[in-house]
């Protein structure tokens, strides 16, 4: 009994997240975000008219969307 009793106190603490790893872990994506983010807006200013009016974008707002630093959204 004594042994179900330990296992059930492991079992939820590993349930329980860790924010400083959870921290890491969102730093540790932001490079892959921030170079996702690069990508898409320098694919959609090669774009023309016809298919960024499929996408539901218009020339000025890719260009607002280039303007921004990468970091923004």
């Amino acid at each position: 009994m004594t042994s179900f009793c330990i296992d059930e106190r492991r079992a939820a603490t590993r349930k329980r997240p860790n924010p400083i790893l959870a921290l890491l872990r969102r730093i540790a994506a932001l490079p892959a975000l921030w170079s996702s983010r690069i990508q898409a807006r320098s694919r959609m200013q090669r774009m023309d008219d016809d298919t960024l009016c499929d996408l539901g974008l218009r020339r000025d707002q890719v260009e607002t969307m280039r303007r921004k630093p990468f970091w923004r959204e």
